[in-house]
C-alpha cells in the first residue's frame, strides 16, 4: 500500500474537527449538569460527529482495506 501524503488543509481541518468535538462534548456535559438535557444531548451529540469526523480519511481507509 502506497503512502499518500496529506495536504496542510486535510490536517488543519482534522485539527479542528478534533478540538471542537472535545469542546462540545465537554459544554454538553456542563448543560446535563445544568438540567438542559434535551439541548446537552444534541450538544454531545454534535461533538461525537465533530470528533469522528477528525479521522474521517482513517477510517475511509479502514473501509477501502475491507473491501480488498
Amino acid at each position: 500500500m502506497t503512502k499518500r501524503k496529506r495536504s496542510v488543509g486535510e490536517l488543519i481541518s482534522s485539527f479542528v474537527f478534533f478540538f471542537a468535538g472535545l469542546w462540545l462534548i465537554r459544554e454538553g456535559q456542563i448543560l446535563f449538569l445544568e438540567d438542559a438535557v434535551f439541548k446537552g444531548i444534541l450538544v454531545v451529540l454534535g461533538g461525537v460527529l465533530s470528533f469522528t469526523a477528525a479521522f474521517r480519511f482513517q477510517i475511509q481507509r479502514l473501509f477501502d482495506d475491507k473491501k480488498k
